[in-house]
């Protein structure tokens, strides 16, 4: 029976021997789970974003609220005027009394149906999903930039570790030259070719230290704080090719599972339903409305009074000086914006995938050349280190093959981190890129010597 195309993505590129385990990249990892600014914000967007849902609910239940106050008002009297006075020796004088009024009232507001509610809560569904999505796209992004930003420190290291053994090579060729030109053995311009490689090494040293410290800034940047890292690679990594062999059977997984993709087409479920909201406004509403209040004066001049009302209220929007029309023209190319994006999206994918898939390929047989070339420039060297003894060779050949082997050996060092850079990358456009990919290459990872 053959296994789901998806569980066979998700073991199969890394099948490695038992190894002793490093788990500094692991580390590394789970601190930037906590202490990465990228990945914080995603999971406060997705925290935010599924709020749409109990939003939308909420136009469907009951709404409640009260209202208090109180008014101090002031009458004035007249009874002068027109006024008929049936005692003409009475004095008319006006008069005025002052009233506290005191106010409260409840009111409930159900909706019964409204067409714009109900599609805005259609629509929360899609938010929701795509708050989700979003997230998980960050957390696979954020195992892609430690796992990058740990392999730049490692190969920092190397910089500076083949640096320094070039250098001290190098200087060992000067003072070799020196003494044999002091015994009439070499030229002066052996000497100043072997002093102008020993200061070009120096120079190249210093700027791998300088590019070390910038790496490990960068880590620290994710972890916030120095993150402990491995020495290096094992010299021979496992190089599997990917399973399935088929890039077509990656792409296929790459379309229903990666999350970019997922992204666009959740973008473009919303932006459809918004149509569909904005079309809604259109349409009547109908609500439940109930009403208790009473008023207490403290003059006997006004009268208390206790009310109630309940009543079914329908609301038709007629015209809205074009605004209903306006927001669905909008929604509608919004709508159509977002068909180009996901289109895009799909396109960016495929070609990232192959590019991916192409990168795991091409990274075996690059590290396996590569370390094929590290072999023969060995032998190069060796070969030039005697032929100079016995003449047949001049100090800038051995100069030479030197200056190779080193660029050879670092060339050696970073083929394999593009090579797991690739792996990973190709796991990612699948969807499936998880802590235990980096477990796998946490095995592969050199133990640092006890102190």
């Amino acid at each position: 029976m053959r296994r789901p195309l998806a569980r066979v993505l998700l073991a199969s590129l890394f099948l490695t021997p038992t190894l002793v385990p490093a788990n500094d990249l692991l580390e590394t990892y789970r601190k930037a789970l906590d202490q990465d600014t990228t990945l914080a914000a995603a999971r406060f967007q997705r925290d935010a974003s599924v709020e749409a849902k109990p939003q939308a609910l909420s136009a469907f239940l009951p709404q409640l609220t009260a209202q208090a106050g109180r008014s101090l008002e002031r009458t004035k009297i007249d009874t002068g005027g027109d006024a008929i006075q049936t005692d003409p020796t009475q004095n008319v004088r006006p008069s005025a009394y002052f009233n506290r009024a005191d106010q409260y009232q409840v009111s409930l507001s159900q909706t019964i149906w409204s067409f714009e509610a109900w599609r805005l809560l259609k629509q929360s569904d899609s938010q929701v999903a795509l708050a989700e999505a979003t997230f998980r796209d960050a957390q696979q992004a954020l195992i892609l930039r430690v796992a990058q930003a740990y392999f730049n420190v490692l190969a920092a290291g190397d910089a500076v570790r083949t640096n320094t053994a070039e250098r001290d090579a190098n200087e060992r060729q000067l003072l070799q030259a020196k003494k044999r030109f002091e015994v009439g053995l070499a030229a002066i311009t052996d000497v100043q070719e072997a002093q102008a490689a020993y200061d070009a090494s120096v120079a190249t040293l210093i700027g791998a230290e300088r590019t070390q410290s910038n790496a490990r800034r960068a880590l620290a940047e994710i972890t916030n704080g120095y993150a402990e890292t491995a020495e290096g690679l094992i010299e021979e990594i496992p190089l599997p090719s990917p399973d399935p062999v088929s890039v077509d059977d990656w792409l296929k997984v790459a379309r229903d599972q990666n999350y970019a993709v997922q992204i666009a087409e959740l973008n473009t479920a919303v932006a459809e339903k918004a149509v569909g909201v904005a079309y809604a406004r259109h349409y009547p509403t109908l609500n439940l409305t109930g009403t208790y209040g009473s008023n207490t004066n403290s003059s006997d001049f006004q009268t208390n009074a206790d009310r109630g009302t309940v009543g079914v209220n329908v609301s038709l929007p007629i015209f809205s000086g074009g605004l209903t029309q306006s927001q669905v023209r909008q929604a509608a190319a919004t709508f159509h914006q977002s068909q180009s994006q996901l289109e895009g999206s799909k396109r960016s994918i495929e070609r990232q995938t192959r590019d991916a898939y192409q990168g795991v390929i091409s990274g075996i047989a690059s590290v396996r050349a590569n370390m094929q070339a590290v072999k023969s420039n060995q032998t190069a060297l060796e070969s030039s280190q005697v032929g100079l003894q016995v003449g047949t060779r001049t100090e800038v050949d051995v100069l030479n093959t030197l200056r190779n082997l080193y660029i050879a050996q670092r060339t050696f060092y970073q083929s394999r981190y593009d090579y797991l850079i690739s792996v990973l990358t190709l796991k990612q456009q699948a969807g499936r890129l998880t802590e235990t990919d980096l477990a796998d290459i946490d095995r592969m990872l050199l133990v640092k010597p006890a102190p």
